[in-house]
């Protein structure tokens, strides 16, 4: 594909991008854009060669596994993508019972609130008690995990040229969003900014759907210690959003080398060569004029 065509395919999807943002539409299960992260998709947006496809500013949510494919049920291959959980729990009826892009307030957490309305919360209205030791031991392949998670800030630009994908990806990292990366460089590229550094995943109980009752593994106490733990995630998570902003404002004033063709490169390195040629020639006729005694066979 051409460098010309690929500029067009960029401008045109980009366009197409810009209209859904304007539009309200957005297609994650929240259906808005999380507030924190707006600044930094406006100045990647406002640059020329550059748009966000996908976002999240990083969030804290309890997750209920979907069903998983008992060892004595066989499906068709469709079934299994509907109705099985994959690896992670999703699918398969697996949901948030709660989700957060923003820290929980500290009035919440504190070891003196009431134990019954933190618990409601954050297991989405499904009734809770301690897990019994039965239980715990009769876990099986279709066991269905509750998960406290916290997920960092992840994005996705689209760009014109590696060029300009090479920049945000050393923004991006230095930034520390160290697990960032080049997805499809010789297309248009997409950066995708991230990291799990931050990021952690607890089991906290199991789902008992005969009873529609989670038996938790960790007390009240426990889990809002992990609520608070997350917050501190969120802090570091919300410096690191600062700096890369930052130094995206910096990166993007400069101005932008574009990819040669082949074709060019080639005359550029034959008058590159040509040049090199005449300078050591001139060079020679120098020492020659001057009585230069590299030029007479005398060494020293």
């Amino acid at each position: 594909m051409t460098f010309e065509r690929l500029k067009q395919e960029f401008s045109s999807r980009k366009r197409g991008i810009l209209e859904a943002l304007a539009s309200g539409t957005d297609a994650s299960p929240k259906g808005s854009v999380d507030k924190q992260i707006i600044p930094i998709m406006e100045l990647l947006n406002s640059h020329p060669g550059a748009v966000t496809t996908s976002s999240c500013s990083g969030r804290v949510s309890v997750f209920l596994e979907g069903r998983k494919q008992s060892s004595t049920t066989s499906v068709s291959r469709q079934e299994h993508e509907t109705s099985v959980a994959a690896a992670g729990g999703k699918g398969g009826d697996g949901k948030w019972l709660f989700v957060t892009h923003d820290h929980l307030p500290d009035d919440i957490l504190q070891e003196s609130q009431d134990d019954a309305t933190f618990l409601n919360t954050i297991f989405g209205g499904i009734p809770s008690e301690p897990a019994i030791t039965r239980l715990l031991e009769d876990q099986s392949s279709e066991t269905r995990y509750i998960h406290f998670k916290f997920e960092p800030m992840i994005l996705h630009v689209l760009t014109e040229t590696l060029e300009i994908a090479n920049r945000l990806l050393t923004c991006a990292i230095s930034s520390s969003f160290r697990e960032s990366g080049i997805v499809s460089p010789l297309k248009n590229p997409v950066v995708a900014i991230r990291t799990t550094g931050l990021a952690f995943d607890a089991p906290v109980g199991i789902y008992d759907p005969e009873r529609n009752v989670i038996q938790r593994f960790i007390e009240p106490p426990g889990l809002k210690l992990l609520a608070r733990l997350t917050n501190g995630r969120f802090r570091e998570n919300s410096k690191r959003i600062d700096s890369l902003y930052k130094n995206l404002s910096s990166a993007l004033k400069a101005p932008e080398t574009h990819l040669e063709s082949k074709q060019t490169r080639a005359q550029r390195k034959k008058a590159e060569g040509m040049d090199k040629g005449r300078e050591i020639a001139a060079t020679r006729e120098n020492r020659v004029e001057t009585g230069d005694p590299l030029e007479d066979g005398i060494s020293f």
